[in-house]
């Protein structure tokens, strides 16, 4: 059976409410892990919507999304004899004269790539992240048929809006071919967040990257899966780091890394700074955009239902003539951007926690009025993933109280607050805001 015809019958098999018998439930999981394996030997598309599906939209089946947490940190990797002949085109030179010496292992495999430490003859370790000399044509092949992709999404996810989030999807999938962007991309950021307190951007090697190789300084840390395991008071200032570079991006500055699954991260073993990766899926953010989800979060904070309201009918999530459905999409916004909610300390919430998005959005009738405008599908897919990252942390904080600091201007409210803000005073001009 193809990964589409797998896909087909276990999406079918699930939302058509097949038992829940011991017999069943075997069958599905063993079709859910067949499924996750065809996507990761496929590589490109199939693996990247495999990734997003598996912790950014609700309606996925649930053996589908629990075996697709393979693709979030892995995938099998290639010999480095096939991708030698890419860096070295890539960079006009014999691996040799690039390299003092690359590791034959990679120590990172993913949809599109896969990175490998290198030495350069200065002595300088680095990270250096090889395309697949074949993934660029099929990617291309594959989104250029726009109304497969759309039918794909409709099978897998049936309540969104397919139109808009593969076109999207299309975009940034489109730019995560190109390293050079991605340098790009990954030098502003590290501009950004230069001689920060503790957020950490690997310096990018121009010298060694082109359009197909990104070579960056190498970078030492555990990964998620061995982070989960370490104390609560680790897990938990470290979580409130991830937490804050969210806030941070979306809400002062309006570019988001956009690809927050797990394996983006490298958690310092003292626990005092997160180091972030892979920028080849950067969204931007339109100010009056920007500053419109920032109001309307903020309303949230505050109690303030019609401000609330008012501010998801601008952003466009409201379909035309649909206003009495908006207090319901307010809600489902809500459980999406502020999961936490109460002014307490407490571990980061699942989140959809005791509920679906299904049974919050309710009748097919009211789903149909929620609309998916298409600069929020990435910002969406990233709030919804970086939450999820927190959840399986284990992360606890009185997350409600740190959100105000970016949403309500209020001042610090933990030690990583007070030293974010020193950083902003000495280098950062003030934010525009809404009020």
């Amino acid at each position: 059976m193809s990964a589409s015809s797998s896909l087909g019958w276990l999406a079918g098999a699930a939302l058509d409410g097949l038992g829940r018998s011991g017999p069943a439930e075997r069958v599905r999981r063993a079709m859910a892990a067949r499924v996750a394996g065809e996507l990761g030997r496929l590589k490109g598309l199939a693996m990247k919507i495999g990734q997003i599906l598996s912790f950014a939209i609700d309606d996925v089946p649930v053996e589908l999304r629990e075996a697709l947490q393979a693709l979030q940190t892995s995938s099998p990797p290639r010999p480095l004899s096939q991708l030698a002949p890419v860096i070295e085109r890539a960079l006009g030179l014999p691996l040799r004269r690039a390299f003092a010496s690359i590791d034959a292992a990679p120590i990172a495999a993913a949809s599109i790539g896969q990175v490998h430490r290198a030495v350069l003859h200065d002595g300088t370790a680095v990270a250096v992240k090889i395309q697949y000399p074949d993934v660029a044509a099929a990617v291309r092949a594959d989104v250029a048929n726009l109304s497969a992709l759309i039918g794909l999404l409709r099978l897998l996810a049936p309540h969104v809006d397919a139109e808009r989030v593969a076109l999207e999807l299309r975009l940034r999938i489109l730019e995560e071919l190109d390293y050079q962007a991605e340098a790009r991309s990954q030098a502003a950021f590290g501009a950004r967040f230069q001689d920060h307190p503790f957020i950490s951007i690997p310096r990018v090697i121009a010298s060694h990257s082109a359009a197909e190789v990104l070579t960056s300084g190498y970078v030492e840390g555990r990964r998620f899966p061995e982070q989960v395991g370490a104390d609560e008071e680790a897990r938990s200032r470290q979580g409130e780091v991830v937490f804050r570079f969210l806030h941070g991006c979306l809400y002062d500055w309006g570019t988001l890394d956009a690809d927050p699954h797990p394996g983006n991260y490298l958690f310092d073993r003292d626990g005092t700074r997160v180091t972030f990766l892979d920028f080849g899926c950067v969204k931007e953010l339109p100010a009056p955009l920007r500053l419109q989800l920032r109001g309307f979060a903020r309303a949230r904070l505050e109690g303030d239902l019609g401000e609330a309201r008012a501010r998801v009918q601008q952003l466009g999530f409201v379909a035309e003539g649909a206003a009495e459905h908006a207090d319901r999409i307010v809600e489902v916004l809500s459980r999406v951007y502020l999961p936490f909610g109460r002014d307490q300390r407490q571990r980061f919430p699942s989140l959809w926690e005791g509920v679906s998005l299904a049974a919050l959005v309710g009748r097919e009738s009211v789903r149909l009025q929620v609309r998916l405008p298409g600069d929020l599908v990435f910002v969406n897919r990233t709030v919804a993933g970086l939450f999820q990252v927190l959840s399986r942390l284990g992360a606890t904080a009185n997350w409600g109280r740190i959100a105000r600091e970016y949403l309500c201007d209020e001042p610090p409210s933990t030690a990583l607050g007070v030293a974010e803000r020193a950083w902003k005073d000495r280098r950062l001009p003030a934010q525009p805001t809404d009020r």
